[in-house]
């Protein structure tokens, strides 16, 4: 996931990624959150699963956000 994220902020010259996530897959927040996405909002019942309706998240994460955060871990 760094490669992919280094590649959008380096190579495409993005200044945001965002990305969308339904709240039961629990280990992707994760990951998601540990990587220094942002929660942004929700998109409330949006989908029926496993008998039950599930929102959809939004993360985000700037380029700004990205860098400091890779400039701790060197």
């Amino acid at each position: 996931m760094k490669l992919a994220l280094d590649f959008a902020f380096y190579e495409l010259n993005l200044n945001r990624v965002q990305l969308t996530v339904f709240d039961y897959n629990q280990s992707a927040i994760s990951l998601y959150k540990k990587l220094g996405f942002q929660q942004e909002g929700s998109y409330r019942e949006f989908i029926h699963r496993y008998g039950k309706r599930h929102d959809m998240l939004l993360f985000g994460l700037l380029k700004r956000e990205w860098e400091s955060r890779t400039e701790k871990l060197e």
